[in-house]
C-alpha cells in the first residue's frame, strides 16, 4: 500500500502569503512614486539652483571672513556653475532680494558652521555631495523607523511601514529642492532611535546638529528629552550646540565682519514683510505653507489678529502637550506619540512650509505600531490618524493653487473666503485634527494598560 502523498501547499493558500503580496505591490508602488517625485527631480534640476545654495554660499562667506547675510556678497559669490537669474543683481540693487527671494536665508551661525566644510569643493561637486548625504540618511532613517516601530522589513507590517515612509509627499519634495529640513528631520529621527537604544552621546551629535541646521526641527527633539531628564544627552547636545556657535561668532568678530545687522533684518523680512512666509495673496505660493495663518487669514481677513489666534491656539496646544505628558509619564512606550504629539502642534502657530510636514514620520510610526494592538479603541484612534496624514501623500495645496493658477477652477469660486481657507489650506487642518486627536490619546494612556502585541 502506497503513502498517500501530502499535498502541494499553493504558495498563495495562506493569507499571509497573500499579505505579504500585496505589500510588496505597494511598496514598488511607493517606491516608484518617491523615485520619480524625489531623487529624478533633483537629478534634473542638478547644480543649477536649490535651497542648498544660498546656505553654501553664505557658508562661503563665512568662510572668507564676509558677511554671510549680505545680498551683495551673495551675489558676489554666487558660484559660475549655478544659474545666473535676471533679476539678482537688479533686486540687489534695489534692496528688495530678501523680501522677494528668500535670500540670503536666516539660517542661525551654527548651520553655517556646520555647511562650512561643503564650500571647500566648488558648488557642482558639493550640491551632489549634499544629494547623496541626503539620500544615505534617509536610507538609515527607514531602518531607524522599523527598529522604533519594532517591526522586521520582511513581514507585512514592516513592508507595508516602509511602503507608506517612502510614500509621505514631504520627503519628496524637500529632496528635490536639496532643503536642509529633511536632513534635519532624517538625522532626529535616527537620533531617536540611538536614544531609545540609550546610546546618549551619538544621539546627542546627532540631534545637535539637526538643531544646529534648523533650530525648529531640533530643539524639539532637545526639549522633550530635557522634559525626560535625560541629563547627559542634553548637556552633550548645548555644549556641541554652544561650541557651533562660539566658532561662528568668534570667527566674525575676530575679522570684525558687522553681520548681525543683516542677520536681524533678514529674519524680520521673513517674518514679516517678505512674501515667501507671507499668508495673504501678496504671496503666490501661500498654499505651500502649512502653519494655521494660511487657514485662518481668509475668514478673519486681519493679518495682526490672525497672528494672535495662531498663536494662541499654539500655546494652548503645547499647554495641553504639556499637561498629558505629565498624566502619561509612566509609560515608556509613549515616546512616539508624546513626539508625535508635539511636532505635529509645533507645526501650527509659525512659518513652516510643506517639506516641514516630514516630521508626520513621527505619528505615522505610531499609528502602525497602534493598529498592532489588541485593543479596538486604539485600532480606530491609529486608522483616523492615518486617514488625517493621506492628505500628506501628494503636495495638495500647491497642485490646487498650480491648477488656480492655470484657470482650471472658476474666478467666482476661488474668490470666496471658503474656498481658500477650506479647501486650498485643507492640510492645514489636518494637521490640527491630527494635533487634537494625538494630544486626546496622550491623555487617554493615564487610563489605557499596556496591551499585548499580535503576532
Amino acid at each position: 500500500m502506497q503513502p498517500i502523498s501530502a499535498p502541494k501547499r499553493s504558495v498563495l493558500r495562506r493569507p499571509a502569503d497573500a499579505r505579504t503580496i500585496v505589500c510588496l505591490l505597494l511598496l514598488v508602488l511607493a517606491a516608484s512614486e518617491f523615485v520619480v517625485r524625489g531623487p529624478a527631480r533633483a537629478i534634473r534640476t542638478g547644480d543649477s539652483f536649490n535651497d542648498f545654495l544660498s546656505p553654501y554660499i553664505q557658508a562661503k562667506a563665512l568662510v572668507h571672513r564676509l558677511d554671510p547675510y549680505s545680498p551683495e556678497v551673495l551675489l558676489r559669490l554666487w558660484p559660475a556653475e549655478a544659474a545666473h537669474f535676471s533679476f539678482l543683481p537688479r533686486e540687489v540693487a534695489n534692496g528688495t532680494l530678501v523680501a522677494n527671494r528668500g535670500f540670503p536665508t536666516a539660517y542661525p551661525i551654527t548651520a553655517l558652521v556646520l555647511l562650512a566644510p561643503f564650500t571647500v569643493l566648488p558648488w557642482n561637486i558639493a550640491s551632489w555631495l549634499w544629494f547623496a548625504a541626503n539620500l544615505l540618511l534617509y536610507a538609515i532613517m527607514v531602518r531607524a523607523v522599523l527598529e522604533l516601530a519594532g517591526f522586521s522589513y520582511l513581514k507585512p507590517s514592516g513592508i507595508l511601514l516602509i511602503a507608506a515612509t517612502l510614500a509621505l509627499a514631504p520627503f519628496h519634495t524637500g529632496l528635490a529642492a536639496g532643503n536642509p529640513t529633511v536632513i534635519a528631520v532624517e538625522l532626529s529621527v535616527i537620533g531617536l532611535w540611538q536614544a531609545q537604544l540609550e546610546n546618549d552621546t551619538i544621539a546627542a551629535i546627532l540631534f545637535a546638529i539637526s538643531a544646529g541646521l534648523k533650530p525648529q526641527i531640533g530643539l524639539i527633539f532637545l526639549f522633550y528629552y530635557l522634559l525626560r531628564k535625560r541629563r547627559r544627552l542634553i548637556v552633550t547636545a548645548a555644549v556641541l550646540l554652544g561650541f557651533m556657535g562660539a566658532v561662528g561668532l568668534l570667527w566674525l568678530q575676530s575679522n570684525h565682519v558687522p553681520w548681525f545687522e543683516n542677520y536681524a533684518r533678514d529674519n524680520r523680512i521673513l517674518f514679516e514683510t517678505g512674501k515667501l512666509g507671507n499668508f495673504t495673496a501678496i504671496n503666490p505660493i501661500r498654499f505651500g505653507l502649512i502653519n494655521l495663518q494660511v487657514a485662518l487669514y481668509p475668514l478673519i481677513n486681519n493679518m495682526e489678529w490672525t497672528n494672535d489666534i495662531a498663536r494662541t491656539a499654539g500655546a494652548i496646544l503645547l499647554i495641553g502637550w504639556q499637561v498629558g505628558f505629565v498624566l502619561a509619564r509612566e509609560h515608556a512606550d509613549c515616546e512616539l506619540l508624546e513626539l508625535g504629539a508635539l511636532s505635529v502642534s509645533s507645526l501650527l502657530p509659525i512659518y513652516h512650509r510643506f517639506y516641514d510636514a516630514s516630521l508626520l514620520i513621527l505619528p505615522l510610526c505610531w499609528a502602525f505600531v497602534s493598529l498592532r494592538k489588541t485593543g479596538g479603541r486604539m485600532r480606530k484612534v491609529a486608522a483616523a490618524a492615518l486617514l488625517l496624514m493621506t492628505p500628506f501623500l501628494i503636495p495638495g495645496g500647491t497642485i490646487l493653487e498650480t491648477l488656480q493658477g492655470n484657470g482650471r477652477f472658476p474666478v467666482s469660486l476661488t474668490n470666496r473666503a471658503w474656498w481658500q481657507a477650506f479647501v486650498m489650506a485643507h492640510q492645514v487642518w489636518a494637521l490640527l485634527l491630527l494635533s487634537l486627536l494625538l494630544l486626546s490619546e496622550m491623555f487617554a494612556q493615564r487610563r489605557v494598560l499596556r496591551l499585548p502585541i499580535e503576532n
